[in-house]
């Protein structure tokens, strides 16, 4: 009896011992660590069945539980832990495509245009770790298509003009932040709404308005 009481308190001993390493307490840790499971499978599922354009906008959302449950430490250990298992399982193009597209971290406080700004960067660092894997420049690839597209285009209409090549970069760049934009602002809206659930707070900072149009409390 006196041996299963002391080893009891080992056990204890020693689970604080790895909370206090940590800086996390155990069920934060476990937590976040089944979270980071749920996120690496579903985001390895998607990519192999070409899910991950129905499903894109549920990928942040552990990371925003966590943060929302925990605080931001506890986002940060999800989003680490999720981002190696992608890089152990998946390999490392999709788990920096995952980190760069789809790890926030946090959607409270944060402003639409910020986020959108955001995601933008994550798109470029994305599209530079791929030119790099395949040794061919993605981006400036994408820009040609474009480029013979529209002069196609005026080709066919019958227009004098030809489409100048900055002007197409400028126009990617800007589609790419209009997406970026409608994304995080979906986003948003959808977070609002779940988060509400989770956290029975305005989390995601929602204005007024949008609250009361979307039926939570603000």
């Amino acid at each position: 009896m006196a041996s299963t009481m002391d080893d009891g308190e080992a056990r204890r001993g020693g689970e604080a011992t790895t909370s206090a390493s940590s800086g996390l307490p155990v069920r934060v840790l476990v937590e976040a660590a089944m979270l980071a499971a749920m996120t690496g499978l579903s985001f390895h599922i998607s990519s192999l069945f070409r899910f991950d354009a129905y499903f894109g906008a549920l990928f942040p959302l552990p990371v925003v539980i966590a943060c929302a449950r925990w605080g931001s430490a506890a986002a940060r250990r999800t989003l680490v832990v999720a981002t190696l298992l992608l890089l152990l399982i998946s390999g490392p193009l999709r788990a920096l495509n995952y980190f760069f597209l789809h790890a926030r971290g946090r959607v409270g406080g944060s402003p639409c245009p910020a986020s959108a700004l955001t995601r933008t960067f994550g798109i470029v660092c994305s599209l530079s770790v791929s030119s790099l894997l395949y040794r061919e420049n993605v981006m400036k690839l994408l820009v040609t298509q474009m480029y013979a597209l529209l002069d196609q285009f005026a080709a066919n209409v019958g227009a004098t003009f030809a489409p100048d090549i900055t002007w197409v970069w400028a126009t990617a760049m800007v589609l790419i932040l209009v997406n970026s934009l409608s994304y995080t602002l979906i986003l948003h809206m959808v977070y609002t709404i779940v988060l509400n659930a989770v956290t029975r707070r305005n989390f995601a900072n929602a204005p007024a308005k949008v609250c009361r149009a979307l039926g939570v409390p603000f």
